[in-house]
């Protein structure tokens, strides 16, 4: 294994936390009730995560398109959606790490394999997600970020997982990503011809998913996954 790539949003950083600090900055710029806000993010944020799943939707506007579909149900303009993103980048604590997200980098980083960040783009773009890695001291431990917006691709296109691949030379099948997400991380990374591993919060522990693929309760799981595909190799 050469290459470990990390999806971010329940991965890495608690999404509830950013959408609660997203919520409260979009009911301060328009003076919607925060709840009125929480519902419209969180509808919008699952009818995008299915749009995606089934391929649906412009990767070359996938932040603009998750924009404009949150204005346009709350019936505000785009510009309010921008602003309230920026005030919970500005805002939001260090409660967003998950637990254990920095030791799982730090000690892949540690095996002498390249680790990337491999993420998909929602109401705010990736430089917003890559200032929040690097505020919280994740960043020392990552090489390179490739987000949605950049790439012009989303996850479960293989696009999305061949730019990491291409960028170190590393062949799929010397590539691993992790993610929560099992249509978009798990399942994209397999067609994209790498190792995946999703995590489940429900897992009672590692298992063995097909040839390649593995179910783990926590993003630390990644070390025991590492583990035995050296064992086996």
């Amino acid at each position: 294994m050469k290459l470990v790539s990390f999806d971010v949003w329940n991965t890495l950083l608690d999404i509830g936390a950013m959408i609660s600090s997203l919520s409260k900055g979009l009911g301060e710029v328009t003076g919607i009730e925060e709840k009125e806000t929480a519902r419209g993010v969180t509808l919008t944020r699952e009818r995008i995560k299915g749009m995606r799943s089934k391929g649906v939707g412009n990767p070359e506007r996938a932040l603009e398109e998750s924009q404009e579909l949150l204005a346009e149900l709350l019936g505000i303009n785009v510009e309010f959606v921008k602003r309230a993103a920026a005030r919970a980048v500005l805002r939001v604590g260090d409660e967003i790490v998950l637990p254990g997200a920095k030791e799982a980098l730090r000690d892949v980083k540690r095996r002498g394999l390249k680790v990337t960040v491999t993420g998909n783009v929602m109401f705010w773009p990736g430089s917003y997600t890559r200032l929040l890695l690097e505020r919280f001291g994740l960043m020392e431990y990552i090489d390179r970020t490739f987000f949605a917006d950049e790439v012009k691709a989303f996850k479960p296109m293989k696009e999305m997982f061949k730019k990491p691949l291409k960028t170190f030379n590393v062949r799929p099948g010397e590539a691993i990503h992790i993610g929560d997400t099992k249509s978009e991380d798990f399942e994209g990374a397999l067609r994209a011809g790498m190792w995946a591993v999703w995590i489940n919060p429900e897992a009672e522990g590692v298992r063995r998913v097909g040839e390649r693929g593995f179910e783990v309760p926590s993003v630390e799981g990644i070390l025991e996954v590492l583990g035995r595909i050296k064992r086996d190799s």
